[in-house]
């Protein structure tokens, strides 16, 4: 009974000896590859100018374009170049007001400045001082006497024992003024009249679009004087 027991566990090792390396030999068995060794750490520094150039375009072919999205989370918006101008000269505060606001609606920084000139009165006709008071009064009944009216002798001193033969607002009146009082026989002058008066300037500055032509401000000026423009740099700007 022993000795049988003993032949059936020898011919179960055997069979199974076999069959473990049969399967070895077959060719879909599954066998472990040995693991490479790895490489040793080698720094920037150590590798040569071709190994970097290569590394260098390995990494410029393998990094991905930045999507539109991240390229405006990484940097803001580029900034509209500025443009700065200066517009005027306005005749008077509600009209620089009128024009800062408008300025302002289209976006534009204004700044309001006074500078001292003059505005036009009219055109003066007159006769040039006499050398007396007396003689400048003499002048006066004559002209008076010829149907003459509206005149009288100047007592400002820079002005003094003159005929003022009146003041037009249109240079065309005191041209005719001028030519009746020459077929009296007399020799009337005339000047433009000014008296000093602060002019309003506007200094804007923002984008091209926010600075507008001079000719939307057409409707403020008065007289002869119109509004201009004239670009300034921007104090400050880069580029």
């Amino acid at each position: 009974m022993m000795r049988l027991l003993f032949l059936i566990l020898l011919v179960a090792n055997l069979a199974a000896f076999f069959l473990l390396r049969d399967s070895q030999d077959m060719p879909g068995a599954h066998s472990l590859a040995p693991v490479p060794a790895a490489a040793p750490l080698q720094l920037l520094s150590e590798l040569t100018p071709q190994e970097r150039a290569g590394l260098a375009r390995i990494n410029a072919v393998s990094t991905p374009p930045p999507t539109p999205a991240a390229t405006s989370r990484a940097a803001p918006a580029a900034t509209a170049a500025l443009a700065c101008a200066s517009y005027g000269p306005f005749p008077g505060a509600d009209a620089a007001k009128t024009g800062t606001q408008r300025l302002s609606r289209a976006g534009a920084e204004v700044h309001e400045r006074l500078v001292p000139g003059k505005v036009r009165l009219g055109y003066w006709v007159y006769l040039p001082a006499f050398h007396s008071r007396k003689e400048a009064e003499a002048a006066e009944k004559l002209l008076q006497k010829r149907g003459v009216k509206d005149i009288y002798v100047v007592a400002d001193e820079a002005d003094r024992n003159a005929i003022s033969l009146g003041v037009f607002s249109q240079r065309s009146g005191a041209v005719e003024r001028q030519k009746k009082i020459r077929t009296l026989g007399f020799h009337p002058l005339l000047a433009d009249r000014f008296r000093d008066t602060p002019n309003y300037w506007l200094d804007a500055r923002g984008t091209a679009a926010a600075l507008p032509a001079a000719t939307v401000f057409a409707d403020l000026a008065e007289g002869d004087a119109g509004i201009g423009r004239a670009d300034l740099p921007c104090a400050g700007a880069s580029g």
